[in-house]
């Protein structure tokens, strides 16, 4: 079997496997564990496979499932954000039982429901055809919904609604940028199966009508955008992120947002061969801009702990298009790295806030407090991906930030650079402001688990605080290259 075809199969194999499993909660959950250890082994190897073979580019099924460097990227995400998030699920589902807010039933649901979740996320990532790639993007919203409004109450629901409805919405406009990129290609080759191929669309860009593509990039930045979280059409980030499990938040955050992350960069890298790369940036500029200010602005309101890391994803999600808008090699490199920062930084602060609300029995930090005495480890946890998120030297986020400035600097966009620089401490002043609230002085309220989680309830949140400073620390050989040559494909040279 192909490679690229067994990180889809899998899986969904993994899914009817669960769906058809006794209801049994040692079973499922070990299950669950070796299915997303056995995927998630199948994507690093597909990363290793062109990693060995000098990075080059490999396919299958006729150029109809691709992987280049860029997409190798996105794909360490899925392999372990996805198993660690996945590993903790099995901890909070437990808690979720035991506290009878879901039964075996839901548990089964929401094990099985996790890898189709996968599979559609990484066939957006490794899809080849535009048209698929954008059917991929939609099927995530199908396969996630389900397990946002897992606990099926008025406020979950609600928020499964509002997801599905806005993001398909949102979506629509994506699919009239994709097929209006397939009309634009296809005047040109006069080939129809070549023209819905990203490798072929790449090689004809700079062919492309440059009023076309215009309206192209416009329409993927509003359909992909609103998937991917930018302002305005954020809306539905907050209420869903708030409303569903932790591990369910933390991949939507953590993976999600970046496969609807990556169409935009294709789209990007279209778009700049077709027309040029003054017109891309300053669009993504505007966006990202936007997108920073309404979001930290809305942040510094927050007192759910869950909502707070919510609007964290809309803020760095404008990080990214404002990197993107710098753009350049730096400006480039630091959109590309900050999609694994924040990954493995969101995974980490919302597992934090299972732990969080498994010790006050809610997620309002106004009635928090004393946490660093009653659970330290969850609460240094907490702390290293509050410290992440705002940009503190040593944690990942800080690298793309700080490539962000240096592109700025080194093009002369001082006035981007100082706006940068306001809403990042706008940011800061906000996060440390609730940290305090919830981690130091006495409880303000109930505390219904008066004690730390065990070691092994612990052990994903450990691996991804580590995984945080490591890339915040070392420069990952292997690693660098892929994004340094996503860099490469983005800027076709």
């Amino acid at each position: 079997m192909n490679s690229l075809a067994f990180i889809l199969i899998f899986p969904l194999l993994g899914a009817l496997i669960l769906f058809l499993c006794p209801k049994n909660f040692k079973l499922l959950s070990t299950l669950h564990v070796l299915i997303s250890g056995f995927t998630s082994a199948g994507l690093l190897c597909n990363v290793g496979k062109l990693i060995s073979g000098n990075f080059e580019a490999f396919y299958a099924y006729d150029k109809f499932l691709f992987l280049d460097s860029l997409g190798c990227v996105f794909l360490v995400l899925i392999a372990v954000t996805g198993f660690l998030v996945n590993l903790y699920s099995t901890t909070y589902m437990k808690w979720e039982i035991q506290g009878g807010h879901l039964d075996l039933s839901d548990l089964r649901k929401y094990y099985a429901l996790c890898h189709v979740f996968v599979f559609t996320m990484t066939l957006s990532v490794i899809c080849n055809n535009v048209a698929f790639m954008w059917a991929a993007v939609e099927a995530t919203t199908l396969a996630s919904v389900f397990l946002v409004a897992i606990h099926k109450d008025k406020k979950s629901t609600e928020s499964g609604y509002k997801y599905i409805v806005i993001c398909s919405i949102g979506l629509a406009f994506a699919l009239y940028a994709t097929v209006l990129l397939y009309a634009a290609t296809f005047k040109i080759t006069g080939d129809g199966e070549a023209s819905m191929l990203w490798t072929s669309i790449m090689d004809h860009a700079k062919g492309l009508n440059k009023d076309a593509a215009k309206l192209i990039f416009i329409f993927a930045l509003i359909g992909f955008g609103t998937k991917a979280g930018l302002a305005p059409t954020h809306t539905w980030l907050p209420d869903v992120h708030a409303e569903g499990p932790a591990p369910i938040s933390a991949l939507l955050s953590g993976v999600l947002l970046k496969c609807a992350m990556l169409a935009i960069f294709r789209y990007y890298a279209v778009t700049a061969q077709a027309v040029n790369f003054s017109f891309v940036q300053s669009v993504m500029l505007i966006s990202g801009t936007i997108t920073l200010f309404i979001a930290g602005i809305f942040l510094v309101r927050q007192h759910d702990v869950k909502r707070m890391f919510a609007y964290h994803s809309v803020v760095h999600m404008g990080v990214i298009a404002f990197a993107l808008g710098i753009g350049g090699y730096f400006g480039l490199l630091a959109a590309i790295f900050h999609c694994l920062a924040h990954s493995f930084t969101k995974a980490l602060a919302f597992c934090s806030t299972g732990n969080i609300a498994r010790i006050y029995g809610h997620k309002d930090m106004t009635r928090m407090g004393g946490m660093v005495k009653i659970a330290p480890l969850t609460t240094i946890m907490f702390g290293a991906a509050v410290c992440s998120l705002v940009g503190v030297p040593a944690f990942a986020i800080f690298v793309s930030e700080f490539n962000v400035f240096k592109g700025a600097i080194a093009s002369g966009q001082y006035i981007a650079v100082a706006l940068f620089a306001i809403a990042l401490v706008i940011i800061f002043i906000a996060d440390f402001a609730h940290f305090n609230l919830a981690s130091f002085g006495t409880p303000k309220g109930e505390v219904v688990y008066a004690k730390e989680m065990s070691l092994f309830e612990n052990l994903p949140l450990i691996l991804l605080c580590a995984l945080v400073i490591i890339f915040g620390v070392w420069h990952v050989g292997d690693f660098w290259m892929l994004v340094e040559n996503g860099v490469r494909i983005m800027m076709r040279g």
